[in-house]
């Protein structure tokens, strides 16, 4: 349990046996079985953490107030380990100068290269969604755990990428968790920034991710950060229902209902009826006539428009 946190086997075992014998004399933890020495050093590394409470016997914290001090042990070394990283990459880029711009070829290269940025996240992450993608099922843990660690997150997702099975669900799984969704009819490619210090965008054609730029500090990802930043702006909040616009302000109507608010939030997406009706659990003579009464309201001369008309105008 506490060996993610940096304690040895033999110093956790010790931990759990004196939270069911307080106070333990050293000279009785050691039983036939066991070292002398071993369990010596375990009670040092024990006393070293800070996990047992000051007196001649052996008597551990409580296990809330262990985890506590092993996990902000952990923080401090890795604290110093990115410290130290400062000036070995200062003479990593004197001796090497190495290029800002590294090719990733391979799909799974490609993937694991992702997954590290991903985690490397601190800050923010910023991002283009749309396909290919390099796996078809998305696994949300790492965004999950990264949103868990309040690194914010803002997406552009282009329209058909919503249109994918399962995509408009994680969407509403990761916008729950904190992120930030928008939406485009298209976007330009598919992109990655991470904390504004890296950037990866695929290079690939086709419907295969195979190959990817990983962009460090440089003009490209200057360039990078300002295209999504544009985007980003001109896209429409992809908003939950009875929640005010960022672009409008404005809270709904009294008059529009619970489904009316869900029903253009995803057309916005432009999912189809069907889509629409299997998202919401509604009949789809029920989405249809909705639609049509929702178009009719908002002057839209298509289904699209009339999601986009009801962001800006806050109805979102």
């Amino acid at each position: 349990m506490f060996e993610t946190l940096g304690l040895s086997t033999a110093a956790e075992q010790l931990y759990l046996e004196l939270l069911e014998r307080p106070g333990a004399r050293p000279d009785a933890l050691t039983r036939s079985d066991r070292d002398p020495d071993a369990v010596g050093a375990a009670i040092g590394e024990l006393r070293e953490a800070g996990l047992l409470l000051p007196g001649p016997g052996c008597t551990a914290v409580a296990p809330d107030v262990a985890v506590e001090l092993l996990a902000h042990r952990q923080e401090e070394l890795l604290r110093r380990a990115r410290a130290a990283v400062e000036p070995l990459l200062l003479r990593y880029r004197q001796v090497g100068s190495p290029d800002p711009v590294e090719l990733v070829a391979g799909s799974e290269q490609v993937s694991l290269r992702y997954e590290q940025l991903v985690r490397c996240a601190r800050k923010e992450i910023l991002g283009f969604d749309k396909p290919p993608y390099v796996v078809p099922v998305r696994d949300l843990g790492m965004e999950l755990a990264s949103l868990g660690q309040r690194v914010r997150y803002r997406a552009v997702y282009a329209r058909p990428a919503l249109t994918m099975p399962g995509r408009l669900s994680d969407v509403d799984t990761l916008k729950s968790a904190g992120e930030q969704a928008r939406i485009l009819p298209d976007l330009p490619f598919k992109l990655l920034i991470v904390d504004r210090r890296w950037a990866m965008v695929p290079v690939s054609e086709g419907t295969e991710v195979e190959r990817a730029m990983v962009v460090r500090p440089c003009s490209l990802l200057d360039a990078l950060v300002a295209t999504f930043d544009s985007y980003w702006q001109r896209a429409v909040p992809f908003g939950d229902a009875g929640r005010a616009s960022s672009t409008g302000g404005q809270t709904a109507p009294d008059d529009l209902s619970e489904a009316d608010r869900q029903v253009l939030a995803l057309l916005a997406t432009g999912l189809t009826d069907e889509r629409i009706a299997a998202h919401l659990g509604l009949g789809l003579r029920t989405v249809q006539r909705r639609v049509r009464g929702l178009m009719d309201r908002l002057g839209a001369g298509n289904r699209f428009q009339a999601g986009l008309q009801a962001a800006r105008t806050g109805l979102l």
